[in-house]
């Protein structure tokens, strides 16, 4: 019974890349907004009953799309697995490695966000949600992996907080996810918009304020981060700079190669 439903298992997976690969360049096509599941339907080879089992509605797609997107952040992450800078150093791999996944595959970058949304979880199965979690949850542990070994190397302390390790992980990630999704609403100040530079020096303030050594003054984390860049994204930059595709979005991950 075990081998059967891990056939099955196996089965759903398949046509969930097949179903999001479709939606992906009807997205390319004509955005997210006039994305359908009729038009998904009618160009794969799923029948529209075992289609509907799998995507009941809209939302569920977008979560598939957010979970694929996730993952491949993941990925990216994993490729810098053996950066061997301090604690703090390390945290910039999130920050390449969520440039990389935002100008390579936008899509099911920005499905993330879009699938965590209060609205779309309301539509989506607690199961599916569930996934969605434990996958943002593996980037939340990144943070955390970076406060553990700061505790260790003694360059952070994380005592005068009370608070514990997974809090203050959990907290750093809220920072960034919320930076990320209020972009959108940013005002560039006298028509000067360059808000990857800036979210990068908040930071830098930010984790400076926080005793977090080195701090900004003492370590070019700028130069740290072009490094990570060129030691484990050069394929990934290379495919970006043939790319001429522009998008005129305030971002905090609009780096420039």
């Amino acid at each position: 019974m075990k081998e059967k439903r891990s056939r099955a298992r196996l089965s759903d997976d398949k046509r969930i890349k097949e179903v999001t690969l479709i939606a992906e360049l009807i997205i390319v096509k004509r955005g997210f907004k006039e994305l359908t599941l009729q038009e998904v339907i009618a160009q794969s080879s799923i029948s529209r009953g075992t289609f509907f089992k799998l995507i009941p509605n809209k939302e569920t797609l977008i979560t598939h799309l957010g979970i694929k997107g996730i993952n491949y952040w993941l990925e990216l992450i994993n490729k810098a697995g053996d950066f061997e800078g301090l604690a703090r150093e390390k945290m910039l791999v999130l920050h390449a490695s969520q440039v990389i996944a935002n100008k390579l595959n936008r899509i099911i970058y920005q499905s993330i966000f879009m699938a965590n949304a209060a609205l779309n979880r309301l539509a989506v199965t607690p199961e599916l949600n569930l996934i969605l979690d434990d996958r943002i949850n593996e980037l939340i542990q990144f943070y955390n992996s970076c406060i553990q070994l700061g505790l260790k190397e003694g360059s952070f302390s994380a005592k005068s907080y009370a608070m514990s390790t997974e809090e203050l992980a959990y907290f750093m990630w809220a920072n960034r996810y919320g930076a990320t999704v209020s972009s959108i609403n940013y005002m560039p100040y006298n028509n000067i918009s360059d808000l990857t530079e800036k979210y990068k020096k908040f930071v830098d303030v930010h984790l400076d304020c926080m005793g977090w050594r080195p701090l900004s003054s003492e370590l070019n984390y700028s130069r740290v981060l072009l490094d990570i860049y060129t030691k484990y994204y050069k394929k990934e930059i290379a495919q970006i700079k043939k790319s001429d595709w522009r998008d005129d979005q305030p971002s905090i991950t609009e780096q420039e190669f």
